[in-house]
């Protein structure tokens, strides 16, 4: 027991040294601690005393060493949910965090961005990156006899300031007159166009963005990060979530992953479903319409031949597919791609779009060839709606009296899982500590069981979010995420 005291009492005391002023000495400080914030490392909790999870969090904009292990760390312990709630409470944390994310020469950008995946787990930080609008300023100068070339945008500019307007001043005759724009950009807006421009280190040679499909699949489980995905300003444009769809493909198994979860938790949206699915493999183009078809049921498909009266069902791209053709090998991502296919046929509209486009035998096949329970009863219920009669009583689009509730996905608790260490392992959320269990069982067994139920619906309802369009579902959380560990 002395020993213990002793080695906490020394951890303590390597806390003081975070903020010393020479560079060394805040480095071999950090470093020191790293190894602590383990999952697995009882000394993790001393992290929560005092303001340490914030003096961590101001070193992320050290130097790049110290940066690096100050993201790593506050990665491993987010899976904390007081970690997530102090960080969020930091003025202007998560504008910095997606500053370094969209930085193009950023080196720690990847490690931001698992950073924003285990804070957008938790239900006000998904709230408050969907608000988050990043300001940036840009100096031009006025065409002149005498102008000289616009500065670059500087994204490390600081927010806007209401007096800005009044430093603008005429110049002389013959040189130019600086002129200072200040806007604001969605932050989902800057983070969807690196998350495609960053595909294979395009972007930044530091960071493939892989992670950000799982900021994603977060955001979406709230109506809001829906609504982001499924609408645009211009009727013209793609949604954001036609841009993504096609990562169902992709090599990363991260970025396949929270792309699948991202598009189930799309489909819970039953109002649009009729635009998440084309009629026909050959639709006149609608305006805001996605066909999610195709990327759903490509991943699905293996190598096999079909009967040319099949192959003509088939939509054009999952005909004649190459005889190297693989499944998706992830059955968590699979299981994710039926569920949504299970979703979009609550829909008539959508169910006769999927018998008139080869969805069964697509699915007939792969369940020949699906080894994990869970995944087959998938495709068994999906098989169940598109093979059942349909009358004047299932043209009523009335899901919950009119589609069993055993034929629908489960749906997981918000903040439960998915979490990612530094190391790219996935741990699960932090378990209440053991002196809080007991007492909390011993309140239970002198409470009336009536109370317990009732203090058991509240907690639940802590991780569930209201106006989801289906009842008694809730959206995809991105199972395949993973919390950074080093």
């Amino acid at each position: 027991m002395a020993a213990a005291q002793s080695a906490t009492a020394q951890l303590l005391e390597v806390f003081g040294f975070l903020s010393d002023p020479q560079t060394p000495v805040r480095r071999i400080a950090l470093a020191t601690l790293l190894p602590y914030t383990a999952a697995d490392a009882p000394e993790r909790k001393l992290f929560l005393r005092d303001s340490h999870i914030e003096q961590i969090a101001t070193m992320c904009a050290d130097i790049e060493l110290i940066a690096h292990d100050a993201l790593s760390a506050l990665i491993n312990l987010s899976n904390q949910l007081e970690v997530v709630q102090r960080l969020d409470k930091i003025p202007g944390f998560l504008t910095g965090l997606v500053r370094m994310i969209i930085d193009e020469k950023a080196v720690l950008a990847d490690l931001a961005c698992m950073l924003l995946s285990n804070m957008t787990k938790l239900d006000s930080a998904a709230r408050d990156l969907i608000a988050l609008r990043i300001p940036f300023q840009i100096s031009q100068d006025e065409p002149t006899p005498a102008a000289a070339p616009a500065p670059a945008l500087d994204a490390e500019t600081a927010a806007p300031s209401s007096s800005s307007s009044s430093t603008q001043q005429a110049r002389p005759e013959k040189q130019s007159s600086l002129h200072e724009s200040e806007f604001e950009i969605p932050a989902l807006d800057l983070l969807l166009e690196v998350f495609l421009k960053g595909d294979s280190k395009k972007y930044n040679p530091n960071a493939t963005y892989d992670f950000l499909a799982s900021v994603f699949a977060n955001v979406s489980l709230l109506p809001a990060g829906r609504a982001f995905l499924l609408s645009t300003t211009d009727r013209s444009a793609e949604p954001p979530l036609a841009k993504i769809i096609s990562f169902t493909e992709h090599p990363s198994t991260i970025r396949r992953g929270g792309v699948a979860s991202t598009i189930k938790n799309a489909a819970f949206e039953k109002a649009g479903h009729t635009r998440l699915v084309a009629p026909k493999n050959e639709p006149v183009a609608e305006e805001g319409s996605i066909d999610l078809l195709v990327q759903l049921l490509l991943p699905l498909c293996g190598n096999e031949e079909f009967d040319i009266d099949v192959l003509d069902e088939l939509p054009a791209e999952l005909q004649l597919l190459p005889p190297d053709k693989k499944r998706e090998p992830d059955a968590q991502i699979r299981g994710i791609l039926v569920e949504t296919l299970v979703l979009l046929a609550t829909t008539r509209a959508n169910r006769d779009a999927m018998r008139a486009r080869g969805v069964y035998p697509i699915i007939k096949e792969a369940h020949l060839q699906e080894q994990v329970p869970a995944v087959k009863e998938a495709m068994v219920r999906l098989v169940n709606l598109l093979m059942r009669d349909e009358g004047p009583d299932t043209a009523v689009e009335d899901l919950e009296a009119k589609t069993d509730e055993s034929e629908l996905p489960e749906a997981p608790a918000f903040g439960q899982n998915g979490f990612v260490s530094a190391s790219g392992e996935q741990v699960a959320a932090e378990a209440v500590e053991e002196e809080e269990e007991e007492e909390e069982e011993e309140e239970e067994e002198e409470a009336p069981a009536a109370a317990n139920n009732a203090q058991q619906d509240d907690d639940d309802d802590k991780f569930k979010h209201d106006n989801l369009p289906l009842s008694k579902m809730q959206p995809e959380e991105d199972e395949d995420e993973m919390l950074l560990e080093v």
